[in-house]
């Protein structure tokens, strides 16, 4: 009886302590630094709807409100740009402390907060500064987050710096040749010319590309290097972007007569999700938008004018090149038959629970040296450095971001698109003018003729120098076309003045299938437009998965014919319920692992595993029956075929099949395989995964679907969903008071907040909910939150 009196009064006690660090929801709070007093309703789902007198107050309550519902993953997007993780979470996370300390984010922040925020006398200067005064006034006075006390992290105030840190974060979610370009090398080095023909290095004859159009306004040895970097990105404990889906329809094919703008943007799933929701009023604005940790403008959003979304460009913004030491100086590299001085950094990280890890970090013209970020040093014959855009170029998408925001007239929103520098983003637009429009928007470098972008290049003759940069003006756009609408689905760009600009731009998939339904002769709706963003039929993997089929038929083998007959019988359909996409990618990804890890191992395969290149390359690689990749490299006095390898594959993909679930092929539902879980940065420690995570959900859809609820190429059997939409969102320009959107699990990082998952279903099952800029409508399901200025 004590014993259980004690454990009554720990779980007790334990509930009544988190019930103290809910958020506040309604009544009143007096802060320091408010000028006037500013009234912050909350819907229904938890969205902060802010009404100020002054723009000032309206961005100070947005951070502070922010941070009510996300100072964790504030702190951890800080701490992980910064390379600070190890010192709140131990020694597992060095290998990340270490690859963002090489890349110098750090660097990169100091060096725009002290040359854009070090002053207040522009606008967005003001507005920025004043939502991270909101954030401190909640880190000074506000209740503590739970994973604070459970981690021991201290709260300690924001500062500018951590604003660009931010910012860097995002730019390295982009930067998709980090991973790449390494296993590339390696192949073309080791393994020959020959194996890199059946991969996707160069833009395939088949790719879907966005037209343009200028309108007026209207088994490799191991590879330190490749492990360092995936091991890096992937114990990381916030989401990095990976894909997403963009569209704008044109006003004279909607009911409305306005243009439809559709955004969903993939993201790894984690929780709290990446998007906080905020809508923000105060004389002469009105502006809903989507929010990312410590930012304080909506990446995403509509104001009464305008509205856009964006999806990744893709292009590549990453060389990597060869360097050649002095071999009588350590710290000189030769460029152009001289020595150059390596500038050198030295960074110190703190280790909690354990002594500091000192590295040093030294840097070429192009780049920082990445030996740092590997355990074994490179030998002084092969150091390689790492030329990133973000470094290169002055970076205004603060500014950018503030401008779009605000604009009011199409000249300004085009005037924000070419600012961005990094990372290279699709700029999908719509107005209330009636104007469309896709930018790519990035600083675009012009490479010699001779130079292949996604293998290494010559750091030391000069010959592989970039020759300057394209103007804004040769970026791929299209500006109100003929054709009625414009899209991305991370693909390939048309041509521009006869030039295919680099980049790992994504398969046809999802690009294609897009292009075919808004080219559909009908009258498009908010409704119509859920359809196509809920879409999960390929238009590319039924081709793949006939010819492993016919494969297997050629062997004669009954025991394939259950196989044989799925694949033959399906069409590309993903939902919950079919059998078609269960039998399809555990073939698939059985085929390409057979085929590719004996001679790239599994560390370098795994580390290509979530980029475009394996989904670029299967479809050349199945169809080719004399590929290099078919033999088995570990069994010498043997050549193995196509036939053996997908042999091999079918044979273990009914095992797996079979142990998930069932012998009977009528019960091999996608359901049972793919499904999705949102996992907190806490759900390694268990049981604190049951409190913090969210899910499993059974989920349709898959890899390169327009529902992009997308797998790695699993060897387990089991398909876990890993990324995919962040939110999805769908804007009439016809009514701007009632967009309509959903997130993956809720508006709230807080665990006791009842807006932690209530999304979550609805997410999982498809649903949506209005985005309220109608003030009565509002107050009919609000909760009002009144900040008060000290007297």
């Amino acid at each position: 009886m004590v014993l259980l009196t004690i454990a009554v009064l720990t779980v007790l006690g334990t509930y009544i302590y988190l019930q103290t660090t809910k958020p506040v929801y309604s009544g009143s709070v007096t802060l320091k630094g408010l000028k006037e007093e500013v009234e912050v309703l909350y819907d229904a789902f938890g969205v902060p709807h802010i009404y100020a007198k002054n723009a000032e107050d309206a961005y100070f309550a947005l951070g502070y409100v922010h941070a009510q519902d996300r100072l964790f993953q504030m702190e951890m997007l800080r701490r992980a740009a910064g390379g600070r993780l190890s010192e709140v979470l131990g020694k597992d996370l060095i290998p990340v402390d270490k690859l963002f300390r090489t890349l110098g984010l750090n660097q990169f922040a100091e060096a725009g907060a002290q040359k854009y925020l070090r002053t207040d006398t522009a606008e967005f200067q003001r507005t920025t500064l004043a939502y991270q005064r909101g954030v401190n006034e909640y880190v000074r006075t506000g209740k503590t987050p739970i994973e604070f006390s459970i981690i021991g992290i201290p709260k300690t105030e924001f500062t500018p710096k951590d604003i660009y840190l931010a910012l860097g974060f995002i730019a390295l979610g982009f930067a998709e040749g980090m991973q790449v370009d390494p296993v590339l090398e390696k192949i073309r080095t080791e393994l020959g010319e020959a194996y890199l023909k059946d991969l996707a290095v160069s833009t395939s004859a088949s790719a879907q590309k966005i037209k343009n159009f200028s309108g007026s306004p209207k088994k490799l040895a191991a590879d330190p290097l490749i492990a360092a970097v995936a091991e890096g990105f992937r114990k990381l404990p916030v989401p990095l972007w990976s894909g997403s889906n963009g569209m704008v329809i044109a006003g004279n094919r909607t009911a409305s007569g306005f243009p439809i703008l559709e955004n969903d943007t993939h993201m790894q799933f984690m929780q709290p999700t990446a998007w906080y929701e905020a809508h923000l009023e105060y004389p002469g604005f009105r502006f809903y938008g989507h929010h990312l940790a410590g930012i304080p403008f909506g990446l995403l959003g509509n104001n009464q004018f305008c509205g856009w979304g964006f999806t990744m460009f893709e292009n590549d913004d990453v060389d990597f090149f060869r360097e050649e030491f002095n071999p009588e100086n350590a710290n000189q590299v030769k460029f152009e038959g001289r020595w150059e001085e390596l500038a050198i950094q030295k960074e110190v990280i703190q280790v909690k629970d354990a002594e500091d890890v000192v590295i040093e970090v030294k840097s070429s013209r192009h780049g920082p040296l990445i030996n740092s970020i590997m355990e074994q040093t490179m030998t002084s014959e092969n150091p390689v450095s790492l030329w990133w855009s973000l470094h290169h170029h002055a970076n205004y998408s603060l500014q950018a971001f503030y401008m779009l925001n605000h604009a009011a007239q199409f000249e300004e929103a085009q005037k924000a698109a070419s600012l961005f520098t990094a990372s290279g983003l699709n700029l999908m637009y719509g107005d209330t003018d009636g104007n469309i429009a896709w930018w790519a928007v990035a600083k675009l470098p012009v490479r010699p003729a001779h130079v292949n972008s996604k293998l290494f290049l010559d750091g030391a003759s000069g010959k592989d120098e970039y020759l300057g940069y394209y103007d804004f003006s040769k970026n791929p756009h299209a500006v109100n076309p003929p054709w009625g609408f414009v899209y991305s689905a991370n693909n390939q760009p048309d041509s521009v003045d006869g030039v295919l600009y680099p980049g790992y731009y994504y398969p046809r998939s999802r690009a294609g299938r897009i292009a075919k339904l808004l080219s559909e002769d009908k009258v498009w709706t908010i409704n119509e437009v859920k359809k196509i963003a809920l879409d999960v039929e390929s238009e590319m993997h039924p081709a793949v998965g006939w010819q492993m089929a016919d494969v297997l038929v050629s062997t004669g083998n009954p025991k394939y014919n259950e196989i044989i007959q799925v694949l033959k019988n399906w069409h590309g359909e993903q939902a919950v319920m079919d059998v078609g996409p269960s039998v399809y990618f555990n073939m698939l990804s059985q085929t390409m692992f057979f085929a590719m890890t004996d001679e790239l191992g599994w560390g370098a395969y795994s580390a290509i595993l979530g980029t475009s290149l394996p989904r670029n390359s299967f479809e050349i690689l199945i169809a080719n029956e004399s590929s290099p990749w078919w033999d088995d490299k570990t069994t010498s006095a043997i050549k193995e075929t196509r036939t053996d390898i997908i042999s091999r594959a079918a044979d273990k993909a009914l095992l797996l099949l079979a142990a998930v679930a069932g012998e009977e092929s009528k019960d091999w539902q996608w359901g049972k395989f793919h499904s999705l879980t949102h996992a907190h940065a806490l759900s390694v420690v268990k049981p604190l995964d049951k409190l913090f995570s969210v899910g499993p959900f059974p989920q349709p859809g898959g890899g390169e679907v327009i529902n992009d609820l997308d797998q790695q190429m699993d060897t387990t059997g089991y398909f876990p969903v890993f990324d995919g939409p962040a939110l999805r969102k769908i804007t009439d320009f016809g009514d701007l008071d009632n967009g309509e959107t959903i997130s993956p699990t809720g508006q709230s990082g807080n665990v006791m907040s009842p807006h932690y998952s209530d999304q979550a279903k609805m997410f999982a099952t498809g649903q949506f909910r209005k985005m309220l800029m109608n003030r009565p409508a509002i107050e009919r399901q609000s909760q009002k939150l009144i900040l008060k200025p000290t007297e």
